[in-house]
């Protein structure tokens, strides 16, 4: 038996104790202006996933919008302990969502668990009126009347070789399989939205609920 169905299960139980989580609110803005002026660390290996989440600022791509930028900091002051950051935001304006996206690269060997909790957490600490706000100034939002809706998720772009797979990726797809059912009713519980591909693939949400 996976602990993960294990703990999800506990989760499921106790739904309740996640509301301890609370809004941590930034009062400088979560829109950093010098992020688009992208600067890749070619010579730290360890450093991968952050340059490919840098790569990927700017790009469009169906079902998951346009990356609005990486690494967004949620922190009000330095000594906020516990406190990441979220690796990408995202905006589909065919539903006005803003995705707050949590992302596993290569051949990361964290569990699809850790990442579904990742996300919810940043998803409940962020102040999300104020998130939406700082980014109003994006020419693809800016004249946005509709209501603009955050919703956590989860991105995992694996490595091709299978030895080499993300371990969230063979879990992701092991939980459509419906080999994680406890797994998947927590992510459904969270809202969590999934978008799964290998480096030779392009980005899909097929794995949705």
């Amino acid at each position: 038996e996976f602990y993960s169905e294990i703990i999800a299960q506990e989760l499921l139980l106790n739904l309740e104790t996640l509301d301890i989580i609370n809004i941590l609110t930034r009062l400088s803005s979560y829109k950093i202006d010098n992020h688009a002026k992208v600067m890749i660390d070619h010579g730290t290996s360890t450093r991968d996933e952050e340059n490919f989440a840098k790569r990927l600022y700017g790009l469009n791509f169906d079902k998951l919008g346009e990356i609005l930028d990486y690494q967004i900091p949620l922190k009000n002051k330095s000594g906020d302990e516990g406190i990441g950051k979220i690796d990408l935001i995202s905006y589909y304006d065919t539903e006005q969502y803003l995705y707050l996206i949590e992302l596993k690269f290569g051949q990361n060997k964290e569990t699809l668990l850790r990442a579904i909790l990742e996300s919810y957490t940043y998803f409940k600490v962020i102040d999300q009126e104020k998130l939406i706000s700082d980014f109003r100034s994006h020419k693809h939002i800016a004249n946005q009347k509709k209501e603009i809706k955050c919703l956590p998720a989860v991105m995992i772009v694996s490595a091709t070789s299978t030895n080499k797979q993300c371990n969230s990726f063979k879990e992701l797809n092991e939980m459509k399989n419906g080999q994680r059912p406890m797994l998947k009713s927590l992510a459904e519980k969270l809202n969590i939205n999934f978008f799964g591909c290998e480096l030779n693939a392009i980005f899909t949400n097929d794995y949705m609920k």
